[in-house]
């Protein structure tokens, strides 16, 4: 049992915390069905540092996660490219955490309790404050 549950609960470990990751931030508004939209789907992720391990056996995902989102089709190759060149383009739609993982993933866990309604943008909701 201990070597089967020890190594599926070690790598789901990782999975929903890098997923959680990636998906919460204090920046990023969450969207009802009525607000929406494939882009704001795919804007509303966050780029996470993950250092040698998320570039070379992940191969960048982590790293390059919004633009995996807007062109889910892009080989992992061209991502970093891909990236920078969308990101004059999205301006404060981007979002990236370079702080590290356990920074980055305490911070998240210790100040993201509940959404509201956002009163500026119809259909979208932020992290309360």
């Amino acid at each position: 049992m201990l070597l089967y549950a020890v190594p599926y609960f070690w790598v789901h470990h990782w999975l929903v915390a890098i997923t959680y990751l990636h998906h919460n931030h204090p920046e990023v508004p969450h969207y009802n069905e009525e607000g929406w939209t494939f882009v704001k789907g795919a804007l509303a992720t966050v780029d996470r540092e993950f250092g040698f391990i998320g570039k070379h056996l992940f191969h960048g995902i982590i790293e390059k996660h919004v633009v995996h989102h807007l062109f889910p089709r892009i080989p992992f190759y061209k991502a970093d490219e891909a990236t920078e060149s969308i990101k004059p383009l999205l301006g404060d739609l981007y979002h990236r955490d370079d702080r590290s993982f356990m920074g980055q993933l305490w911070s998240v866990f210790g100040s993201l309790k509940y959404v509201e309604q956002d009163p500026n943008c119809k259909g979208a909701m932020r992290w309360a404050k």
